[in-house]
């Protein structure tokens, strides 16, 4: 099972709901490319989440450890 780390997340409201559907859409593509970069597969290692009152973005455990302790400058996010 894999534990999720939530780097983002949208509560939803009224006629705003396409927005932030949209918003968490480019988060996630994001995280996907940061994924193929440190050589992750994005599919295993992002996901989102969408609940009735909210939309979040997480990284697996993994990834997220990768974040904080690889080498390179991308140590804190």
């Amino acid at each position: 099972m894999t534990t999720w780390i939530w780097v983002a997340r949208w509560l939803k409201s009224a006629g705003k709901e396409a927005e932030v559907r949209q918003a968490a859409a480019a988060i996630r593509k994001h995280w996907e490319e940061v994924a193929l970069d440190q050589g992750l597969d994005p599919a295993k290692n992002v996901t989102t989440a969408e609940g009735e009152k909210e939309i979040r973005v997480g990284i697996s455990e993994e990834f997220d450890e990768e974040m904080r302790e690889g080498p390179g400058e991308w140590r804190f996010y």
